[in-house]
């Protein structure tokens, strides 16, 4: 069942009870109301009897006629016919004379003839008058009912087409991205809860465009990063075919097929990481010795090529996977070892600010334009590419660095240093902070 008609019968159906349920109650006070008529017309009747029986119909006829609400009543005997002069009232006109039983006689479309004998008077006498419940009563109940169906099916279609107007176009646009255009978006007027729905879809499309986008430049760039090294394996295969030799070559083979190994390494611990199926295993740890342990084992890397590392930080408790920020700040680490030129230094640091902890890293490199410190963490992003060409790299270190920092909470962001040089900044929060 559509929305459309749920919204419709869900309120027709409420007005339908609703209507029902105020006839029922009409209907109750109704019967009560006519209970104290009949009440209040036996007292008047017992007043009429001893006014019959002191002066005649004379008295009775100049106590009807000395206050206006005893004007609608009448004296009548057992046929109908008056017993007192003068005319009836107009109301009664229409239905005597008639025989007269004591009580309540409904006449139908909402009138009601009420009779009172008047005691110990013979031949019987009544005092009767006419009431109705009301204009619509005088309706035929069936006519009523149609109308009430009707009226209220229409004001029920027209507020079920008010609330579901505005979902036809978030329908119609989630029916095109189906189709696969991600670049479609709804405008929706107001700030209500449609409204709201509204936004959050175009936030979703504008993910899902860019998750789009980021997965083909992914497909787009392993492709490309692995043309090279897969032309230099059927080169060398060339060769070592045609070497009387082939040492040489298959020692090539070998730093090829290791390189691919550690593209396609890198590439899934970016996926395992942007999935989230990473196998975060979060709990207390030292930051501080952390970093120590990376430094140390990184120390022999620079040591290697004539650089160094300068380490100092203070005691930083945090929540995390050790496996995951030991990554992250390792790649940050590396990167910055591979762009400080031979004897120059790379700066470690490690402080608190504003309740995060605060690992930074700078090199003596020569740094980036303003425009790709934002870039530099994007995979094979063309500022990180640049940089990594000439030391091995494939531009996806940062990159897993910053999806580490964001699964703990925390960010990544680069700059450049005034001395020269690029400073990488990681936090994450503060145990309890």
């Amino acid at each position: 069942m559509s929305l459309f008609l749920r919204i419709f019968l869900s309120f027709w159906l409420a007005m339908l009870l609703l209507a029902g349920s105020f006839l029922f109650l009409q209907g109750i006070f109704g019967d009560e109301r006519l209970e104290r008529a009949d009440a209040v017309l036996q007292a008047r009747a017992g007043t009429a009897s001893v006014l019959w029986r002191d002066g005649g119909a004379s008295a009775v006829h100049s106590w009807l006629q000395g206050a206006l609400e005893r004007r609608r009543l009448t004296l009548v005997d057992d046929a109908g016919n008056r017993a007192v002069p003068g005319l009836l009232p107009p109301p009664l006109r229409e239905v005597l004379p008639r025989e007269i039983k004591p009580g309540i006689e409904r006449l139908g479309r909402g009138r009601m003839l009420l009779a009172a004998q008047l005691p110990d008077i013979e031949p019987r006498l009544y005092l009767v008058t006419e009431m109705h419940r009301g204009r619509l009563d005088r309706i035929p109940f069936w006519i009523r009912a149609v109308a009430t169906i009707l009226v209220f099916g229409l004001v029920s279609l027209a507020l079920a087409h008010l609330l579901t107007r505005r979902l036809r176009p978030l329908r119609h646009a989630a029916q095109r991205m189906a189709d696969g255009d991600l670049d479609v978006r709804v405008i929706q007027a107001g700030r209500d809860e449609i409204g709201a729905l509204g936004d959050d879809f175009n936030l979703m499309a504008e993910r899902l465009s860019d998750l789009l986008q980021a997965q083909r430049r992914l497909v787009r760039d392993v492709s490309h990063e692995l043309r090279s090294p897969l032309a230099r394996l059927r080169i060398a295969l060339e060769l070592a075919e045609r070497s009387d030799d082939p040492r040489k070559a298959i020692g090539r083979i070998g730093k090829e097929a290791d390189e691919l190994e550690r593209l396609t390494t890198e590439v899934l611990s970016l996926a395992r990481l942007d999935s989230g199926q990473a196998g975060f295993d979060s709990r207390p740890l030292m930051l501080d010795e952390l970093v120590a342990r990376v430094v140390t084992d990184a120390e022999f890397e620079a040591r290697a090529s004539a650089r160094s590392i300068r380490f100092s930080g203070e005691k930083t408790p945090v929540v995390g996977d050790a496996v995951l920020l030991r990554s992250a700040v390792e790649n940050v680490l590396r990167n910055a070892i591979r762009y400080t030129p031979e004897g120059g230094e790379v700066a470690v640091t490690l402080g608190h600010e504003n309740g995060m902890a605060v690992v930074r890293v700078c090199d003596a490199g020569p740094g980036l334009e303003e425009s790709q410190l934002q870039t530099v963490f994007d995979p094979f992003s063309r500022a990180a590419d640049a940089r990594d060409r000439d030391s091995g790299g494939f531009g996806l270190g940062l990159a897993i660095a910053r999806r580490a920092m964001r699964l703990h909470g925390g960010d990544i962001d680069a700059r450049n240093r005034p001395e020269g040089g690029l400073e990488i900044s990681l936090r994450l929060p503060l145990s309890g902070g």
